[in-house]
């Protein structure tokens, strides 16, 4: 690491000068050394960098390009600051023995840094001045006692920090290619660690079912080279199936993004040469792979959403960054086929977090018709086990962070001695055990976690820490951020369209509701709720979230809310806890596949009026969007909306003519068919569900209610079970009737 207090010309020359006599070394070292530099930065320094670097130039905002590829060095511009998330993104891809000289501030001047990335991302109405740069102190911080690190003061011509690293163990396991496999030598070849070989080895007995599904599960770290041998093992795959299937293989490649399976693509190409199905054709968007079809399979990209609907057209469903899509959208994409291949990060920024091992592994077990191979890659594909940098990056990013070890008598302690905190973010800066610990359960917990996470969370004024703990020891963790209490000008910006930042539920109120009041009041928007994955189901969540009611209430806060990926049971876990929905996307999400849905809870009289207001308008629409917008909505979750109506709506009662009453006779005779009294039925079940008195339904009778009178499905969407569906909505349909007549 270069560091001054000048950026010039001289600066970068510097940076040059090193690289050259490095680039000479390496060279005598290793005469077939293949020279392959990454340029990283904003624009001035890349326009000085031109002068001085032959290699790829990129901008930071197209980090994203170059992830899954390798590099054999680096120089990076940090004279500014640095988003996290780029940070990981572009480290990662350097070779082990590579390269990485950055350029960087004063090691001091770190310390009141603040970046343009701050300004982009700081709540309206604060402003840069309002930022305390904590998170670039800890990385500073740790930089300087992180080994394998060399820090020179340019203008002291100071060494700051010595290189110290001592190798421990073997970085490197010999790969061994194993003998007489069906899968082809020439496939094994392509493997750079023997965890790959043992993933590849792992599918020669793919097809030998001992039950009615397969899955395999791979895990690892960042960088381990799990896309890579996805691509690798294809063909195989798809050799197998055609001789069997005599027709193309549909191999269906799921992930959160686009870019995130061009590894797997790159490889794909090379593997299917060495299978010998040289012939393919490739479909490529914006210069990246979509489709790679031949005579013997078509291998596509699909977006969760469209997975979902388009999965039972697929021989064999591969999911690669399976954390970073959501639990019940993975199990949808899954259900009911045959052959499914799931990949996932453990730690990095794609979804860092064991979310999908704790929460879907745990529900794909419990599936008795389903045999599961699972395996764990360890070994890194660009550098050494044990890597001094790879360590570094972890540490300054949380990326491994774990949450607290329980003893039996934690576990006890929460029985009655939980405690709930506000936790101030310069204590939690200096402890170094309570932040791992607190972030670690976010990483555990949670299916999408970012570096920029923790920025937001230690640097932006409006963003605060709250914790539950037992025995000092986190087992809820809570991020919060303060909005509201604009002022007239702002909101009459709003109004014109004008997008706040870091304001989302006032501008979402503002905007669906044309309620010019509500930003003015001062609320606190639930970022992250996370409990500890050991101690999930024990009312710690509704513990802490009572306890942050009671710490708003006396703050003098108007509201609590939240945003989330609703699913049936979050749904009775806010509305247990006595928050109201009052907004839901018309669409899903397209990476997640989740519908987003944003609840509120009052604090005040005044505000609660409002928001029972909001929340009987939202359930109108609801009434309304479940035919159109919403009819794939979980019925499950459709109902708990439709429920949680706080007040009568005044609307005007359906009025029924003679003929139309005797229609609904004969239908409850069983002389007629509902698709003869549909159109009585459906506007009598929009004014049930817009009313707060309900008649006696059970589960099932209102589950066939609103999936046929609301969402309009059609008979074979509705799950016939062990009762006849016809029938369960002719007596629940009976119930309404009864309730209107008594009205």
């Amino acid at each position: 690491m270069l560091c001054s207090s000048q950026f010039n010309d001289d600066f970068v020359g510097l940076a040059a000068k090193i690289y050259k006599k490095y680039k000479n070394h390496i060279t005598k070292l290793n005469p077939d050394w293949k020279e392959n530099l990454l340029v990283v930065g904003r624009s001035i320094f890349l326009e000085k960098a031109e002068k001085y670097f032959d290699g790829k130039l990129i901008h930071f905002k197209d980090s994203q390009s170059v992830l899954g590829e390798t590099y054999s060095s680096l120089i990076l511009d940090l004279t500014e600051g640095f988003q996290p998330n780029d940070l990981g993104i572009i480290i990662e891809t350097i070779a082990e023995g590579g390269l990485i000289l950055i350029l960087s501030p004063e090691i001091d001047a770190w310390k009141n840094l603040i970046g343009r990335w701050h300004a982009e991302i700081i709540s309206e109405p604060y402003d840069v001045s309002d930022i305390i740069p904590r998170f670039y102190r800890r990385f500073i911080e740790k930089t300087v006692n992180a080994n394998g690190i060399i820090i020179y003061n340019v203008d002291r011509f100071e060494v700051v920090k010595k290189y110290e690293f001592e190798q421990i163990g073997v970085t490197r396991e010999e790969i061994q290619i194993p003998e007489k496999k069906e899968i082809k030598r020439k496939l094994y070849k392509l493997c750079a660690t023997q965890d790959q070989v043992r993933v590849l080895e792992l599918f020669e007995t793919f097809f030998d079912r001992q039950k009615e599904k397969k899955a395999v599960v791979i895990t690892a770290d960042r960088g381990r080279g799990k896309t890579a041998i996805l691509g690798i093992t294809t063909p195989f795959l798809i050799s197998r199936m055609q001789r069997v299937l005599k027709r193309p293989v549909r191999v269906m490649v799921v992930a959160p993004t686009l870019q995130a399976v061009q590894t797997y693509f790159a490889f794909l190409k090379k593997a299917l040469i060495r299978q010998g199905m040289k012939e393919f054709k490739v479909k490529e968007s914006n210069g990246m792979t979509t489709v790679v079809s031949s005579k013997f399979a078509r291998v596509e990209y699909v977006v969760p959403r469209r997975a979902m609907v388009e999965k039972d057209y697929a021989d064999i469903i591969i999911v690669d960054e399976a954390a970073g899509i959501d639990v019940p959208v993975l199990w949808k994409i899954t259900e009911g086929i045959r052959y499914t291949i799931f990949s996932s990060t453990i730690h990095g920024y794609e979804g860092a977090g064991r979310g999908f091992s704790i929460r879907f592994l745990k529900r794909l077990r419990e599936d008795e018709t389903v045999e599961i191979q699972q395996i764990h890659m360890d070994e890194p594909i660009r550098y050494g086990k044990y890597d001094p940098i790879e360590r570094w990056l972890n540490d300054v990013l949380l990326l491994d962070a774990q949450p607290a070890e329980l003893s039996e008598e934690d576990v006890e302690g929460i029985k009655d001695r939980l405690e709930f905190e506000y936790v101030d973010k310069d204590r939690l800066l200096e402890d170094e055990k309570l932040l791992k610990e607190f972030f670690g359960i976010y990483v555990l917990a949670h299916y999408r976690n970012r570096p920029s996470d923790l920025v937001i969370l230690l640097d932006m004024p409006n963003h605060l820490v709250f914790r539950v703990s037992v025995n000092g020891k986190t087992v809820c963790s809570l991020h919060v951020a303060v909005e509201g209490e604009l002022g007239d000008e702002a909101i009459k910006k709003m109004g014109e369209g004008y997008k706040p930042k870091g304001q989302i539920i006032p501008d979402l109120i503002l905007k669906h509701y044309w309620d010019y009041e509500f930003p003015k009041f001062r609320g606190m928007r639930i970022v992250r709720i996370a409990t500890h994955p050991l101690l999930m189901n024990r009312g710690i969540g509704s513990f802490a979230l009572q306890k942050l009611v009671d710490w708003a209430l006396e703050n003098d806060m108007d509201w609590v809310g939240s945003g989330f990926g609703v699913s049936p049971e979050l749904l009775r876990f806010w509305i247990k806890n006595g928050f109201y929905p009052v907004h839901i996307t018309p669409q899903r999400n397209e990476i997640s596949g989740e519908y987003t849905l944003i609840i509120l809870k009052p604090l005040k009289m005044h505000v609660q009026s409002k928001i029972e207001e909001i929340n009987a308008e939202f359930v109108r629409r609801v009434v309304e969007y479940l035919n159109d917008e919403l009819k794939d909505l979980e019925v499950e979750t459709a109902i708990g909306l439709l429920k949680s109506l706080m007040r009568n709506l005044n609307v005007p009662k359906p009025i029924y003519s003679r003929v139309e009453r005797r229609r609904m006779s004969k239908y409850f005779q069983g002389v007629s068919l509902y698709e003869y009294v549909s159109d009585i039925v459906r506007p009598l079940v929009k004014y049930y569900y817009l009313n707060t008195r309900k008649a006696d339904l059970d589960e099932i009778e209102e589950e066939i209610l609103v999936s046929k009178c609301l969402q309009l499905k059609p008979w074979w969407e509705i799950e016939e079970r062990d009762f006849k569906k016809f029938r369960v909505l002719l007596k629940a349909i009976q119930k309404v009737w009864r309730w209107y007549e008594e009205e």
